[in-house]
């Protein structure tokens, strides 16, 4: 798993996106018969689709805040 924090694709991450692609990537090669390459493949892209609705969801609740308080 050490071997797997050197990949290029994990550095250009966030912390807390390539914990997350980590996590999902040792769960895939420990519940499928998956090859670790593929397995961070498909972490990554499952990870940073999660980063991405997380930031959409906090915009658009600040967004929603700012609304409620100029009304």
């Amino acid at each position: 798993m050490d071997a797997m924090m050197t990949l290029p694709e994990l550095k250009y991450l966030s912390p807390t996106t390539r914990e997350k692609a980590m996590t999902i990537a040792q769960e895939l090669i420990r519940t499928s018969n998956i090859s670790p390459k593929d397995a961070i493949s498909k972490a990554i892209l499952i990870a940073k689709n999660w980063a991405v609705k997380n930031v959409t969801r906090s915009v658009w609740k600040k967004l929603k805040s700012i609304d409620n308080e100029a009304i």
